[in-house]
């Protein structure tokens, strides 16, 4: 990891697709970033009740055994998690990011420049 500002800045990433996972971790890793990844958002949401939050939560919406809706759903019911920024990556038709209360929907390719600066803003 190259050391910088962010260093001690935690991102999860969550996102079913192992390439685009490591792919995405380490361009995050090579800004310095923190990250945390997991597979489907039940791995994430038992990571998240376990552990000091993130400052950002970058989650894909069709996952297997919980979608991206399913694992948002849940984090919005809890006070202390609800308050994480989350920035929505998709392949397909993307949702209103108001709609999951979401600061940004990213098509996938992943626009990286894009991500890296919705994680600046909010981190």
């Amino acid at each position: 990891m190259i050391s910088n500002e962010n260093n001690e800045t935690e991102v999860m990433l969550v996102e079913d697709d192992a390439e685009s996972r490591t792919d995405l971790a380490e361009i995050l890793q090579l800004e310095g970033y923190k990250v945390v990844a997991f597979a489907n958002g039940a791995e994430a949401l038992d990571h998240l009740v376990q552990s000091s939050p993130p400052r950002l939560i970058i989650m894909d919406m069709r996952m297997p055994v919980m979608d991206g809706s399913r694992f948002r759903s849940a984090i919005l019911r809890d006070p202390q998690l609800a308050q994480i920024p989350v920035v929505v990556v998709t392949a397909f038709e993307p949702p209103a990011a108001a709609s999951l209360s979401a600061l940004r929907v990213l098509r996938k390719p992943v626009d990286v420049d894009a991500l890296l600066a919705a994680i600046r803003e909010n981190c």
